[in-house]
């Protein structure tokens, strides 16, 4: 628990099994046993495979799970999109039920106790055209516009956009 709270204290929130075995070098192959077993009594949950929170983290973001997209995904670069933002904008009437984000790597959907978030692949040969870093949600996020494109360049349903809110 004072690990916990001293990494708080630095912003630091999540930690892969990586950081984890730094910090605790004593643990050894033991470590995914512990970290079993402090997931099971609270002291910290596993938003996915390899990756802890601290629940009691001060430093925690206010939306979590798309700050910990760069813990989920760490060697590929990934952007809020797709239907999220298009809901968010407007441009669709529907609330979707997962975070939607593009992403440089592969495709695939994590379910963690903080909600789902889906991941699809794109090559990115837009550049950063239209995505910038929203430091409020600690992620990259597509404008309206980009979101538009990242949708139709995949391939996913264009039925749900309202026209009338992409002449705006």
């Amino acid at each position: 628990m004072a690990v916990l709270d001293d990494m708080d204290r630095q912003g630091i929130w999540a930690l892969d099994t990586h950081r984890l075995a730094l910090l605790f070098p004593k643990e050894g192959n033991q470590l995914n046993i512990s970290l079993s077993r402090q997931a099971r009594a609270g002291y910290i949950t596993r938003l996915s495979r390899g990756v802890y929170v601290n629940p009691r983290a001060r430093s925690m973001p206010a939306e979590p799970l798309l700050a910990a997209s760069s813990f989920l995904r760490p060697f590929d670069f990934a952007w809020l999109s797709l239907e999220s933002v298009l809901s968010e904008a407007g441009w669709i009437s529907q609330i979707p039920m997962r975070y939607t984000m593009m992403t440089t790597g592969r495709s695939g959907v994590i379910e963690t106790p903080y909600g789902v978030i889906e991941f699809t692949h794109s090559s990115c040969s837009k550049g950063m055209e239209g995505i910038s870093f929203d430091p409020a949600r600690s992620c990259y996020m597509a404008d309206p516009g980009r979101a538009y494109s990242d949708l139709r360049n995949v391939g996913r349903n264009l039925d749900l956009v309202e026209p009338l809110e992409m002449a705006r």
